[in-house]
């Protein structure tokens, strides 16, 4: 689950990425340079959210189960 998520979201900050290479001309993107690395921060706070929550609920389960499985 993990895993797809993670394609999923290499997959979408790496779309930009492939439009720049087919843009013609040098610095096409270059005015929205601050909007890529935007969403780029984004995912990865949404990521490391995630990650958080996925621990806390390891967390939680660990505990509610006296002998750990």
């Amino acid at each position: 689950m993990i895993s797809r998520s993670l394609t999923t979201v290499l997959v979408t900050l790496a779309t930009p990425v492939g439009l720049m290479a087919q843009e013609a001309g040098r610095g096409a993107m270059r005015p929205y340079v601050h909007v890529l690395l935007a969403y780029a921060v984004v995912w990865l706070l949404i990521l490391l959210w995630v990650w958080m929550i996925a621990r806390q609920l390891k967390r939680v389960g660990d505990r509610a189960t006296p002998d750990g499985g």
